[in-house]
């Protein structure tokens, strides 16, 4: 009777969103992390790196001025013990690939040193939400965002560009271990612009003129009416 090998399962899930944005706007794109680890032996985490890169038609970008609210988020991966936040730091920057801010590198680390301890039993963990600007896009357009790489083994020596693994800050300063992981990519939709088009406003202020204009006339009658 053959025998077959299970496949490879990795540790880490990091799910990317498909948010819908309006041209010319801005919209929100959040990143999660999950463990199929059981919680009796949970993946171990204090320390991750992760890249992201967008393709797509025109040039949806990672806003270079972002806000990093998700820092002091509860749902955050090192919710009270994270680094960036802990020492007012960004967590992460926007670098060009093919285009200005197509790229993102977020990076964090606990404060304490100490891991987390995470398992399909309290995960999805928030990873990031980070502010996507839509300026130079067209209604219709479709982008994709994905982890670069896709998937891998955690480990700084395989890929510097995603890294989820235990360092030991506190002595050496050497990776200890690290979990594998896979992605999801995320697609961006670009719906139609929240700036009303300039025949709109006109066609707006007509209609406002045309209402004070009767209102006018109305009133003037009245105080006609009233002087008789």
């Amino acid at each position: 009777m053959p025998l077959f090998a299970a496949p490879a399962r990795a540790d880490f899930v990091v799910s990317i969103g498909s948010p819908t944005i309006p041209q010319g706007g801005t919209g929100t794109l959040d990143v999660f992390l999950t463990s199929n680890a059981g919680s009796s032996s949970p993946d171990l985490l204090n320390n991750y790196a992760f890249t992201l890169q967008i393709t797509g038609p025109h040039e949806l970008q990672f806003s270079p001025s972002q806000s990093f609210g998700y820092l002091t988020s509860s749902q955050y991966v090192f919710a009270g013990d994270s680094t960036a936040q802990m020492t007012s730091s960004a967590g992460g920057t926007t670098s060009t690939t093919v285009y200005s801010n197509d790229t993102f590198i977020g990076n964090d680390s606990t404060f304490s040193g100490n891991p987390v301890s995470l398992s399909s039993a309290n995960t999805p963990v928030l990873l990031a939400a980070l502010t996507l600007d839509a300026t130079i896009t067209s209604p219709g357009d479709s982008y994709s965002i994905s982890l670069v790489p896709t998937s891998g083994d955690g480990k700084m020596a395989s890929s510097s560009q995603t890294v989820f693994d235990v360092v030991a800050f506190s002595t050496t300063g050497m990776e200890t271990s690290a979990v594998p992981f896979t992605s999801t990519s995320g697609t961006v939709l670009i719906g139609p612009s929240s700036i009303p088009e300039p025949a709109s406003i006109v066609s707006g202020l007509i209609g406002m003129i045309a209402v004070a204009g009767f209102c006018g006339v109305r009133r003037r009658h009245r105080l006609k009416r009233q002087s008789i």
